[in-house]
């Protein structure tokens, strides 16, 4: 411990570690804790990043990956993002790539290199240095009007062509005709890539599946309506949402392996303008060209709940964004809303327009606004007041882009010719289970880099063994043993019989396994779980979370599996 303790007061660096979980002084009613900490490293990921507890041997900290990798981050359209936020409007960097008219796309940012399609500008798409700004390369696509998707090194884009590009060359790997850019961001799951076209000289959306190698179609099928937005993917289930004044069009759900309609959903009269589909859990959140949000059932294409948000006037253009079990985005006459996304029962609200979609990170929620082509800001509020944090305006009109944070960075592009970053250099998180003893603890956090060392040092006090939870008050779930090595036992009461649905979380919110999704009786229910993921493989040591939802309640309860 002297020499480890020696090596830290040995070397200075520009790099700095800050650790914001477990707080310094705090204290905790559990032993098992979350790590956290943000590291800066004159914008290069450190060699490594350690920790040490109470003396003990160092241990690594494995990096947290923020990537933005395809339109509002993830196919479920959530907005979120792990990473930290910028607390101000300090300007990072700027690239003149954009137009001066409807920038519409969402930068994508993936392994240190922000994507952009002008489709105002140049009509072309641009790889740029994220902690610069530089042009790595660029390729003319054509129009695009949404995200481009990046997966596994390949660069899908749907413009005048659905484009497949080497993400870090730029190199045309192959082209398909068959979809285009009113179709939305291109979707990607396993060899499968999904994109939609608008059908020439008719009011219909083809929507297709493309290898992802070849662009050889598998699958094409039409449906009735205008491609406005972009489709969302959950559980082998697509999720398009359709617009068209003066027909029928509908939200639908199509069958991922084969086109097929699962069910359609006619609620919102002329349908959804820009509005896409956000799947959490077994609900769908999208705004109606008729000025209502609703909660939709993602089984079954029921409405569970309808709130008004432009009483008598159209024109919701935001994609909600969710984070925190609760909504937000602004309509396009006047306010920025907060919903409770399990009733629709609304928060707050607070002045503001807009015509793109939110993006969340470190409580905060962040739009690009204007009005009436006056002026255009990108505006960071507070998710749980609505009280505007920070704001910068923009030397051009409305803000239509949406943001992309990631690594303490906020992109997002601008009509006055620029591509902006915010914040004051790349922070990169580092997140780990945390096993404490009872009594004061003191927490060593160190970054490696090339010989030279940055460090955090905090204490906490553990006061009593297990895990810090809030009890679940109405379906009494619970689990044990707790710890548990092997298997254990999930006990929970419904009190009316239906639909419920039991999955295992890790810390990120990346979903482990679905271990209940069927209808089940009234009573008194336990079921086991053995540390196993859905692609039946070992899950390693760590604090997990057990989520239920039956009958329009939800609880979670968490779960400490040693090995």
């Amino acid at each position: 411990m002297l020499i480890f303790s020696l090596i830290i007061s040995t070397f200075l660096s520009a790099t700095s570690v800050i650790i914001t979980e477990p707080i310094d002084g705090e204290s905790y009613d559990g032993d098992w804790l979350t790590i956290r900490a943000i590291v800066e490293n004159e914008n290069q990921l450190p060699d490594s990043v350690h920790y040490a507890l109470n003396g003990s041997l160092i241990a690594p900290v494995p990096r947290l990956n923020t990537d933005w990798p395809t339109y509002m981050q993830n196919y479920q359209n959530h907005g979120y993002s792990e990473s930290p936020a910028p607390i101000d409007n300090t300007i990072f960097w700027t690239a003149p790539v954009t137009g001066t008219d409807h920038e519409f796309p969402t930068p994508v940012v993936v392994n240190g290199i922000v994507y952009y399609p002008s489709n105002y500008g140049s009509d072309s798409l641009y790889a740029l240095n994220s902690a610069t700004g530089e042009l790595i390369w660029k390729y003319y696509t054509g129009y695009t009007d949404d995200a481009v998707t990046v997966d596994n090194g390949r660069l899908f884009t749907a413009s005048d062509s659905l484009w497949c590009l080497d993400a870090l060359s730029g190199e045309r790997l192959w082209a398909t005709a068959l979809a285009g850019p009113e179709g939305g961001t291109p979707v990607v799951s396993g060899n499968k890539v999904y994109a939609a076209l608008r059908v020439p000289y008719t009011r219909d959306t083809s929507v297709s599946c493309f290898d992802v190698a070849t662009g050889t179609q598998i699958w094409s099928d039409t449906v009735s309506g205008r491609p406005a937005c972009c489709m969302s993917l959950q559980n082998e289930t697509l999720f398009l949402a359709t617009y068209s004044p003066i027909s029928a069009s509908p939200l639908y759900a199509l069958d991922a392996n084969t086109g097929s309609v699962i069910w359609a959903n006619e609620d919102s009269p002329s349908g959804y303008w820009d509005s896409s589909p956000v799947v959490v859990d077994s609900v769908i959140y999208i705004c109606g060209f008729d000025g209502i949000a609703r909660g939709i059932d993602s089984t079954t294409g029921t409405t569970l709940w309808a709130e008004g948000i432009t009483a008598g006037v159209h024109y919701i253009a935001a994609t909600p964004a969710y984070a925190y079990g609760e909504l937000f985005f602004a309509d396009q006459v006047s306010s920025f809303h907060c919903l409770d996304a399990l009733t629709g029962i609304p928060v707050w609200s607070t002045p503001g327009v807009q015509h793109g979609s939110s993006g969340i990170a470190d409580g905060i929620v962040f739009y690009g606004e204007g009005a009436d082509r006056a002026y255009g800001r990108l505006v960071a509020l507070s998710c749980e007041s609505g009280d505007e944090i920070w704001s910068y305006q923009t030397g051009g009109t409305e803000i239509f882009s949406s943001p992309a944070i990631t690594d303490g960075v906020v992109y997002i592009a601008g009509m006055d010719s620029n591509l902006y970053a915010f914040g004051t250099g790349l922070k990169y998180t580092y997140l780990n289970d945390l096993y404490a003893q009872v009594g004061l603890n003191e927490l060593i956090v160190t970054s490696f880099d090339g010989g030279a060392v940055a460090a955090d040092t905090i204490s906490f006090t553990v006061t009593e063994t297990g895990i810090n939870l809030e009890p679940s008050q109405l379906l009494g779930l619970s689990a044990s043993p707790n710890p548990f090595t092997a298997a254990t036992s999930i006990s929970f009461e419904i009190f009316e019989s239906g639909l419920t649905s039991i999955a295992i979380f890790d810390l990120t919110g990346r979903t482990i396994s679905v271990i209940q999704d069927q209808e089940l009786l009234a009573g008194k229910h336990t079921i086991q779980w053995d540390g196993i993921d859905q692609n039946g493989n070992l899950v390693s040591a760590g604090l997990y979370l057990c989520r239920i939802e039956s009958g329009g309640i939800v609880e979670t309860t968490g779960m400490c599996l040693l090995r």
